[in-house]
Formats: structure tokens, C-alpha cells, sequence
């Protein structure tokens, strides 16, 4: 046997997605309620609850990896109704993002918004990856070295980028001691990076070195 699931017009007037909604907040409705919430209505033989239920059926992971086609199989889901979930869907991925909806624009910015991932004792590279707006798609921790010594890959850079199809890199590390003045090894894996870069067409954006004295952008001192 099966338990019966309630259609719209079982639950009473005051308990409906919309009305629980404002009564209560979001977080006292479960997913086909919030569903039911954005689709607004159902169809004619098919109400907004029966229909978000028989969505959510396939699980948020498989309605994210569906295309529009895909979506619009649902019996009563129309194309405004898929594009709405399509559209939930990349927002919920949006809010995950590291930096939110921050946007990249300046190397004011990166080091306001990179100096406190540095609080190891110890030099660490960080990749920032960035969309065509520059708003920070992913961030990786990319090496942890010594106190003055960090190795790294331009491919342990890269690898992260391809996987996001990103448009730029921002990488930074940190000198735990002294001044952010770049090393000559600091300047020749740049050149290497934006060698790499340039090869598998994404655009390296900066490089940022961070201490305690402030930061140096590699863009601004002409290396870049």
C-alpha cells in the first residue's frame, strides 16, 4: 500500500503554500510547498501541489542537471513553468558561489576580499575563479608551502578553471614575514600562468601578493 498524499484542496485554506508561507516563514515548507509557491498554479486536472510533488519526484540534483526540453516532459509543466525552475535553480547555485554576487573589479576588492583566507603561518596560494561579470564562480586552495617558501603548477591552477568553464583566474598567496614585494620565482610562475592562460583561452586577471604590511597587485605594477 501507499500513503495518500494530500492534493490542494485537502489542506485547509489557512495551511496552503502561500498563506503557510507568510504565517510562518519559509523554512516550515517542505520542498513541493516552496515548489508549489513559485509555480503559483497548477493545471486544469492537475493542482499546484500534485504537480510540484510529481516534479520533485526526480530529486533537485537531477531537475538541475535537466535541460529545458527535459523539463517540459512533465505532464503540466509548460515552457514558463520550466523556465521557472531553471531559473530557481541556477539562483540556488548562485548563492552557493564563494563571493556571493561580489564582483571582482579591482585589486582593492581582491585583497578586501582574500586577506582573511590567510592565516596559516605558512605561504598559500589561492585561485579565484571568475565569470565574465567577474563575479567569483569558485576559489581554491591551491598549495600550502613553508613560512617563505611556496611550489606550485600553472596545471594546479588551470584544472579548476576548465571544470568551471571559467572566464578568468585571480590568484593570490601570502608572505607571512616581510614585505608583499614580489620574488623573482613569484614573477616567473606569473609569466608562466598567463603562458598557460593564454594557451587555453581564459584571461589571467591578477596576481595579488598579501602581508601584513598591505598587498601588491602584479596588474598594477605592470607585470601583467
Amino acid at each position: 500500500m501507499r500513503y495518500r498524499t494530500k492534493r490542494i484542496r485537502d489542506i485547509p485554506e489557512d495551511l496552503r503554500p502561500r498563506e503557510k508561507l507568510k504565517r510562518f516563514g519559509p523554512k516550515a515548507l517542505s520542498d513541493e510547498e516552496l515548489l508549489a509557491v513559485i509555480l503559483g498554479t497548477g493545471t486544469k486536472d492537475k493542482d499546484v501541489i500534485t504537480l510540484s510533488r510529481e516534479v520533485l519526484r526526480e530529486g533537485w540534483g537531477r531537475l538541475r542537471d535537466m535541460s529545458l526540453e527535459e523539463l517540459r516532459r512533465f505532464r503540466g509543466l509548460g515552457e514558463v513553468k520550466a523556465l521557472q525552475i531553471k531559473a530557481l535553480l541556477e539562483i540556488a547555485e548562485r548563492i552557493k558561489r564563494p563571493g556571493g554576487d561580489l564582483r571582482i573589479l579591482s585589486p582593492e576588492t581582491a585583497y578586501r576580499f582574500l586577506r582573511t583566507r590567510f592565516t596559516s603561518q605558512r605561504e598559500t596560494l589561492i585561485a579565484l575563479y571568475l565569470d565574465l561579470s567577474h563575479r567569483v564562480i569558485g576559489e581554491e586552495v591551491v598549495a600550502i608551502g613553508t613560512v617563505n617558501r611556496l611550489t606550485a603548477q600553472p596545471k594546479e591552477v588551470m584544472l579548476k578553471a576548465v571544470q568551471l568553464a571559467a572566464y578568468g583566474i585571480l590568484i593570490a598567496h601570502n608572505h607571512p614575514q616581510g614585505s608583499p614585494e614580489p620574488s623573482e620565482e613569484d614573477i616567473r610562475f606569473t609569466k608562466r600562468l598567463r603562458e598557460a592562460c593564454e594557451i587555453l583561452g581564459f584571461e589571467l586577471i591578477d596576481h595579488i601578493i598579501i602581508s601584513e604590511e598591505g598587498y601588491i597587485s602584479f596588474r598594477e605594477r605592470g607585470y601583467l
